[in-house]
């Protein structure tokens, strides 16, 4: 079992690789969505203004929860989590990594609320 855990944790160390080229994209997508889209515009809007500006959209806008609350799209930055991310989240331990992608949250009637 041990052998398995140090196994497991050197991969997820080997596979969290360099780092710049991840952060170049990440920022570049960053910017992208601040530089398309603000808070107050229409969600379905701006879901067409970042998939003209080249990024992908995951998910939405739609309601994420039956409550219709508020709807919610996820922007891609075209990045995957590395390894150290994976393991991390595997076994439950937060990190401070920078999100690999935007979540974007409006009102029930389209309004932007916020941008993350």
């Amino acid at each position: 079992m041990l052998r398995k855990l140090a196994i497991l944790l050197f991969l997820a160390i080997f596979g969290s690789g360099c780092g710049q080229k991840r952060d170049i994209a990440m920022e570049k997508g960053r910017e992208t969505v601040a530089s398309s889209i603000e808070i107050g515009d229409d969600i379905f809007s701006a879901k067409k203004k970042l998939e003209e500006a080249g990024l992908t959209i995951k998910y939405g806008p739609e309601f994420p929860t039956k409550s219709e609350k508020y709807l919610m799209m996820i922007v891609d930055y075209g990045v995957r989590p590395n390894g150290l991310e994976t393991f991390k989240y595997t076994v439950g331990i937060e990190g401070n990594d920078a999100p690999t992608n935007g979540v974007i949250k409006a009102t029930p009637d389209g309004e932007i609320t916020s941008i993350e």
